[in-house]
């Protein structure tokens, strides 16, 4: 073996043994070095040796209790910041073909921009090619299930903002705008239920149901919804909710979301 190869192999051996300590910090929280030489199956001194260049490099940190050991800052800013840059479309776009092929309906992936929704994402049901809600298109956050979803789920003051612009006005995109109340009342049913429906209001014939997503702040980020004509929809309605409620699970989970949406 060259020296640069017996280098190399070194240099290899320290990080994996460097790896192994941070996996099991981010596995068990703080720790004891002799509980960390446990661990990773090394010598309580050459662990303690780790530690302190682990810790140079902002990678570890000792916490307030002598002794004990935990992920350092520097860690946890960049798992923040990979969390962050996260897209939600490409985390998404898997879950949602595995619901369209479950339900052979349309799935539809909405962002919130001020008081519409707008579609990012559509992946078209393999029975029938439905002409509403396109890539691009927009709806008022109160017609169809997944505007529908991102009002409901809205943080209360910020709910309250959007439904004060709302009621301002008589209609939006050719959408008569009901009274504040009849919004309220859709707003505590949908909540109440875990997900939105929309029943041939968008387009006639065609049902929708929509549930939201989280990201890892618990932050409403999308929705997620599933449409088709109606007896597709509606006609089987529990097993379609019940799956689309579990998409929506998986997306949030693979954004860093720690609870049920719903919770």
């Amino acid at each position: 073996m060259t020296s640069a190869t017996a280098a190399g192999t070194v240099g290899i051996d320290i990080v994996s043994k460097a790896a192994a300590v941070i996996d099991t910090l981010a596995t068990h929280g703080s720790l004891s070095v002799q509980s960390l030489a446990e661990f990773v199956g090394e010598p309580t001194s050459s662990t303690y040796r780790l530690l302190q260049s682990l810790v140079a490099l902002r990678l570890v940190e000792p916490t307030p209790t002598r002794g004990m050991y935990r992920l350092g800052l520097f860690l946890l800013e960049v798992g923040s910041a990979l969390e962050d840059s996260l897209d939600v479309r490409t985390v998404a776009l898997p879950t949602m073909r595995e619901l369209r092929a479950e339900l052979d309906v349309a799935v539809l992936l909405c962002y919130r921009r001020g008081v519409n929704a707008v579609c990012v994402e559509r992946l078209d049901g393999h029975d029938v090619r439905l002409v509403s809600m396109q890539v691009g298109d927009s709806l008022p956050l109160y017609v169809g299930a997944a505007p529908r979803a991102l009002l409901a789920w809205l943080p209360q003051g910020e709910q309250r903002a959007v439904l004060n612009g709302i009621t301002s006005l008589s209609s939006m995109a050719g959408f008569h705008v009901p009274p504040d109340a009849e919004l309220q009342e859709n707003i505590s049913l949908t909540r109440r239920r875990g997900y939105s429906r929309s029943d041939e209001d968008v387009t006639l014939g065609v049902a929708a149901l929509g549930s939201p997503v989280f990201n890892h702040r618990g932050e409403l980020v999308a929705a997620i919804s599933v449409s088709g004509l109606r007896e597709a929809i509606i006609g089987r309605e529990q097993a379609a909710a019940h799956a689309l409620l579990s998409a929506a699970r998986e997306i949030s989970t693979a954004l860093g979301h720690k609870e049920s949406p719903h919770v």
